[in-house]
């Protein structure tokens, strides 16, 4: 009987070793195969990564997160008699791949939930997908605002929109330092301009204005342009949401003359790689974060997130608690969490047990749902750049390092 299992399919292209499709099947402990009359046994869940390709990297963490979780349940015996199994298709960070393995885990598996989409993209067409076909998603949805409280039933996401979590930063911002000058560098594209809305948003919320709105594009960003534009307006702060290497050229450039401007950068999975990247030079930028620090083995959620990554090293060596694997991680304890409490396993009961969840605690996380509200979370944490590139999480902004040219 197999107590636990991933499946991990995907294509290898022909520039690889092999021109064929491969399947990887990682068992944590079985005494057989699962034959077909032990299907019932597992309760299936899909999810499309980008886990070859350009974005690999950080989406490989973010299964071994939901891995993690995995195993330690299915370890002490699943849920409901029942054990969990992932799918995991790799999309490769292609549009069309990806849209064929959403419609192929909604239409040719047995599926019980679409599970944390990883990126931008991936969590708008997962999202996409679950509301033409109405099959239940539960995960992060990384900010956007398909999620918000208008979302269809059978949609749950944890982390704040990105309206919710800019007007958090600003309030924390304006109240902790007491200065409201913000300005907002942002990629033109759906995401950045997202989050430059938000910003805004909080602003005139508090009957204050954007100072300045800066659009730059991936491709060519014109960072001298973009700097003199905002600088020019004299702010206090300036929330960066843009690409990693757009991020970490704006800041180096900036940083040349000024140290006296607050830099906040959003919409970043993983600060330990901007952190990498600008070393001392990004001495006190702050990273807004969904998730408490993964490192701080204090919180209990955290702890228990170290002790599971630890044990399921025995499958998986390679596997290091990361802000991409907590986050997962984080996801499918509140899935688990309202799972065991539904009382038979299917959508309905799920839904209708998740909607009563108020203040539920996983241990220094708290997250509720109800029946108009299916985004779980309405905090955000902030993490900092340290002295030697590394990082550390901030209760306050008057915590924050101060930068000299």
């Amino acid at each position: 009987m197999v107590t636990g299992m991933i499946l991990r399919m995907g294509s290898v292209a022909k520039k690889n070793f092999f021109s064929v499709s491969m399947c990887f099947l990682i068992f944590f402990t079985m005494t057989g195969p699962a034959w077909p009359e032990e299907k019932n046994l597992l309760l299936s869940l899909g999810v499309s990564l980008p886990l070859t390709g350009p974005k690999s990297t950080q989406a490989v963490k973010w299964l071994q997160g939901m891995e993690a979780a995995v195993s330690a349940i299915n370890y002490g015996g699943g849920v409901h008699q029942r054990q969990l199994r992932i799918i995991a298709l790799d999309d490769g960070g292609d549009e069309v791949r990806r849209q064929n393995n959403l419609n192929q885990l909604t239409e040719k598996e047995d599926l019980f939930a679409l599970v944390s989409a990883f990126g931008y993209n991936s969590t708008k067409d997962a999202l996409r997908i679950s509301e033409e076909k109405s099959t239940l998603f539960f995960g992060s949805n990384t900010g956007i605002k398909t999620s918000g409280s208008h979302a269809k039933p059978n949609i749950f996401t944890l982390r704040p929109d990105m309206d919710l979590e800019m007007d958090l930063l600003v309030s924390r911002f304006m109240q902790e330092t007491g200065k409201r000058r913000i300005s907002v560098l942002y990629s033109e594209n759906e995401k950045g301009t997202e989050y430059m809305n938000g910003v805004r948003s909080a602003l005139e919320k508090r009957q204050q204005e954007l100072l300045a709105a800066v659009p730059v594009t991936p491709q060519n960003p014109k960072i001298s342009s973009a700097i003199d534009n905002i600088l020019v307006t004299s702010p206090d702060a300036i929330i960066i949401a843009a690409e990693l290497n757009v991020t970490t050229d704006f800041i180096r450039e900036l940083r040349q003359s000024r140290g006296d401007i607050h830099l906040i950068a959003v919409g970043h999975t993983d600060p330990l790689e901007l952190s990498e990247r600008l070393m001392n030079t990004g001495l006190g930028v702050v990273i807004s974060q969904a998730v408490p620090f993964p490192f701080y083995r204090r919180i209990p959620i955290v702890n228990a997130y170290a002790a599971d990554v630890e044990a399921f090293k025995e499958e998986d060596p390679a596997i290091e608690m990361t802000f991409p694997g907590f986050e997962a991680y984080l996801n499918f304890q509140a899935f688990i969490y309202i799972l065991k409490q539904s009382p038979s396993l299917d959508a309905a009961s799920f839904i209708h047990t998740a909607q009563q969840q108020f203040e539920s605690d996983l241990g220094g996380f708290r997250f509720s749902f109800s029946d108009k509200k299916h985004t779980g979370s309405n905090q955000i944490f902030l993490t900092q750049i340290a002295p030697g590139g590394f990082v550390a999480p901030i209760r306050n902004f008057s915590e924050v390092y101060e930068y000299h040219p």
